[in-house]
This record gives structure tokens, C-alpha cells and sequence, in this order.
């Protein structure tokens, strides 16, 4: 009990240790968020609906289920990407060099899930210029609806969207003030972390003391908080 009360008093005289820290860590992140490219993004809901309406409404729902699943992988295919680059009218080279990186950047910018069991599919897509955004969701949208079935194969679906596109005017990423409140947490822990581990010294490395001396030579530092008299 004794050593959480000396622990506690050194934090409180360590405030200036946490301050310090707390805005370094808070301008680093702030600096590095700043020059991070910004990716802009929106948000699009679709509707699987059920052309055979003689099935009970437990297979009908466990049906929109399947086929979302089924959609989910029809996006992050190469086939439905090459569909919606041809009609946006872009280029393999808009998501990497190699095959590989095009796969792989192309499944960071466009993300599908599913809203639980309602049948209904959530696209996001991310791009670094809000235009670009704009263009490709409108082009993944268009061929989801248009030619979903030739990629799922199930012609007793259809595809209606619901909600959006919703374009959002502030970047996805990175977001400036989560980052710098995250780091402005992370920084008033490393400095308790420094209290626990150096004891008393953290409480000096920001401590500005000053000596002077009177005209018999009595040297006063820190002003009344110490007092020492040279002997000659």
C-alpha cells in the first residue's frame, strides 16, 4: 500500500515528465497523419431478393444468405475486377504492376459484408481522389446489377440497391484526430511507465532550477525549495 502511495506521489510530481510526453507523442502522430496520402470512401447497401416466392421465409433467408456469401467472393475475384475496371475506364496498373499487388490492392479498396442474416450486402470502396472514388463505385455497382448473375449463376436472385452511394467528404484514412488522441493516451502511459521504472530521477528531468547567490556567497537553488551554504 505504501509503495502504490509513493507511486501515485511521484506521478503528481512528475507532471511535467507526462506533459511533455503527452505532446510529443500527440505532434509525431499528428505530423505523420498529415503526410499520409488521404483516401476518400463510400458506402452503397444492395438488396438480394428472391425471384421463387413459393419457399418458406426460413429458406428463403438462409437462400440470401448463401448468395451473399457467394457475392462477397464474386466482388474479390479477378474476373468482376476486370469487368469493373473496363467499366470505369481503367487499366490493370491502377492497383499494382503484378498480378498479385492488382489482387491484393484491389480487395483493400473495395470491401463487402454482409448485414447479418437481412439478405442485404454493404460495399465500401476507397480510393486516394474522391473523382477516382466516385467513378469506380459507380462502375462496381453497375456491373453488380447488370451482371451479377453471369458471375454467381443463380438466376433466381436479383440485386436491387437500397441506400447510397453515400460519398464521404473527409478521408476514411487516416483520421487525424483518432490518431492524435490515440497517441496522446499511448504517450501519458509511456511517461507513468518511466515514473514506475526511474523513481525520483523522472521527477528532476524537467525541473528548471536556478542558482543564485547573496553577497556572502550563500548559494540558494530552486529558489526557497533548497538552501546550501558553501564552506571555504
Amino acid at each position: 500500500m505504501d509503495n502504490k502511495e509513493i507511486s501515485f506521489s511521484m506521478i503528481a510530481k512528475s507532471w511535467r515528465t507526462i506533459v511533455v510526453s503527452v505532446v510529443v507523442f500527440s505532434a509525431v502522430a499528428f505530423f505523420v497523419s498529415t503526410i499520409i496520402a488521404p483516401q476518400y470512401g463510400s458506402e452503397t447497401q444492395v438488396l438480394i431478393l428472391q425471384k421463387n416466392i413459393d419457399i418458406d421465409a426460413y429458406r428463403a433467408t438462409k437462400s440470401s444468405e448463401f448468395a451473399g456469401e457467394v457475392l462477397k467472393r464474386v466482388v474479390s475475384s479477378s474476373d468482376f475486377m476486370t469487368g469493373a475496371l473496363e467499366r470505369a475506364g481503367e487499366t490493370y496498373q491502377k492497383y499494382g504492376e503484378t498480378p498479385e499487388d492488382q489482387m491484393k490492392n484491389w480487395n483493400k479498396a473495395v470491401g463487402v459484408s454482409t448485414l447479418g442474416s437481412t439478405g442485404i450486402l454493404k460495399i465500401e470502396v476507397s480510393d486516394f481522389s474522391k473523382k477516382d472514388d466516385r467513378k469506380m463505385t459507380e462502375a462496381i455497382i453497375g456491373e453488380l446489377l447488370e451482371n451479377g448473375a453471369k458471375y454467381h449463376g443463380n438466376e433466381n436472385i436479383t440485386l436491387k440497391k437500397i441506400g447510397g452511394p453515400v460519398y464521404f467528404n473527409d478521408p476514411i484514412f487516416p483520421v487525424i484526430w483518432l490518431n492524435v488522441a490515440i497517441a496522446a493516451i499511448a504517450g501519458f502511459f509511456f511517461s507513468i511507465g518511466l515514473v514506475f521504472l526511474f523513481g525520483e530521477r523522472v521527477v528532476n528531468w524537467f525541473t528548471i532550477r536556478n542558482n543564485s547567490y547573496d553577497a556572502l556567497g550563500n548559494s540558494f537553488s530552486g529558489g526557497t525549495f533548497e538552501y546550501r551554504r558553501d564552506s571555504f
